[in-house]
């Protein structure tokens, strides 16, 4: 009985972790949309999808059958995007695609197991070509650094946490 308790709370840790990083893209999208983009990347779209940030990532934790350690990692390759690409804006109108390549990305790096492209793909409601461009670009504007430090993941972690329980 005690393990089945230890389980539902990783769970819900897990869930809280996953609702704190919808709210600080939602955070972010807030601030970044009264800013007008200096370029438009791959990832800029012509209409903001109509999928809430939390819907999308559960969408993607529903299908993609990831370690939650990939959203984390995903959250930490968006702050890398945007510190080494200040002319990068992530806004309503990008960031489900960058949120869509950070996971495909931390899932091929983290997870011992995945799949082809064109389901993750499918999951995320782009074109495979598409997606296959977006892995692309996300590695060049990372300067294809995936690496994350335990110290620094712990750190986000850690912060997410915290912020769940606000």
């Amino acid at each position: 009985m005690d393990v089945v308790m230890e389980g539902n709370l990783d769970e819900s840790l897990e869930d809280n972790i996953i609702c704190a990083i919808a709210k600080v893209l939602d955070e972010i999208v807030k601030e970044t949309d009264i800013i007008e983009s200096p370029i438009q990347t791959v990832f800029h779209t012509n209409k903001k999808p109509q999928i809430t940030i939390y819907k999308y990532i559960e969408r993607i934790k529903t299908y993609c059958y990831c370690s939650n350690e990939c959203f984390v990692l995903a959250l930490i390759y968006i702050d890398r995007v945007q510190k080494k690409n200040q002319d990068v804006v992530i806004n309503s109108f990008c960031v489900h695609r960058f949120l869509l390549a950070c996971i495909l990305i931390s899932i091929k790096y983290n997870d011992d197991d995945y799949y082809k492209n064109d389901y993750y793909a499918r999951v995320g409601g782009v074109a495979i070509q598409e997606l296959n461009t977006l892995e692309q670009e996300l590695l060049k504007l990372l300067d294809y650094e995936l690496f994350v430090s335990q110290k620094k993941y712990y750190y986000y972690k850690e912060k997410l946490m915290k912020y769940a329980k606000l």
